[in-house]
């Protein structure tokens, strides 16, 4: 009898035990994804301190650090698109008693091909979907886009959620990225019914200054929450940026 083969190891399509488990929105069919309970974050943690993920009850584990440190050869999403069970068991070990986390903040810009931008969200969904199916944690999808083009799309499957993430430190030092940066908080008010909270990593120790970048959101009811974290601490108590 001959051996059927295994098409999905084969063509390196490991992402399908996790899609599979979903479904598939707008013209690019990006992963859909529900968050509907609203964590009460205390601090964000990033991926490169796990002695930081339990500082507080009510840690949240972010991934808001540069590429290379999370991603790579060795990162989750080759783990999962490879079908590595050795390399997601190590993660699996290290997220371990995690319970709460952003979706990773795959990074994208305005100089690359959109495609790629396109690429970086479908993988931020599909671990997204392997941390809550794995680790059976709340994981709140992050907005982004790199520019107007983005914006048209960074939705797509978030139709139902009532929290979401946001990542204001790059776009606080840079008049360009922030006049974006507004734009994108504006169209995601406009277009998720549901949504209630936000929640905002920030590293600029003045609460306020980003508050009010925050404030179409905030005069249409949202409620934007700024928990403390790592570099926001540091530039506080060094009086910085």
């Amino acid at each position: 009898m001959k051996k059927k083969k295994n098409l999905r190891k084969l063509l390196n399509l490991g992402f399908l035990d996790y899609t599979e488990l979903t479904t598939y929105i707008g013209e690019l069919d990006m992963p859909y994804v529900k968050c509907t309970k609203i964590p009460s974050i205390d601090y964000m943690a990033i991926y490169s301190r796990p002695k930081t993920y339990f500082r507080t009850e009510n840690t949240c584990v972010t991934f808001f650090e540069y590429d290379e440190i999370f991603d790579g050869l060795y990162g989750l999403w080759n783990a999962i698109a490879y079908g590595i069970k050795e390399l997601q068991e190590f993660y699996l070990e290290r997220f371990k008693g995690v319970s709460c986390f952003v979706a990773p903040d795959y990074s994208k810009c305005g100089d690359i091909p959109e495609i790629e931008n396109q690429h970086r969200q479908f993988r931020s969904r599909v671990v997204a979907i392997w941390l809550v199916k794995n680790l059976n944690a709340v994981v709140i999808p992050l907005v982004s886009c790199a520019n107007k083009n983005g914006m048209k799309y960074m939705l797509d499957g978030m139709e139902e959620c009532t929290v979401v993430a946001f990542n204001a430190k790059g776009p606080m030092g840079d008049s360009v990225q922030l006049a974006i940066f507004k734009e994108s908080i504006k169209y995601t008010v406009d277009h998720l019914p549901k949504l209630t909270t936000i929640y905002v990593y920030a590293t600029s120790p003045d609460k306020n200054k980003v508050l009010e970048v925050f404030q179409y959101a905030i005069d249409a009811g949202i409620d934007v929450r700024i928990p403390d974290n790592l570099l926001q601490t540091r530039n506080r108590i060094r009086g910085g940026e």
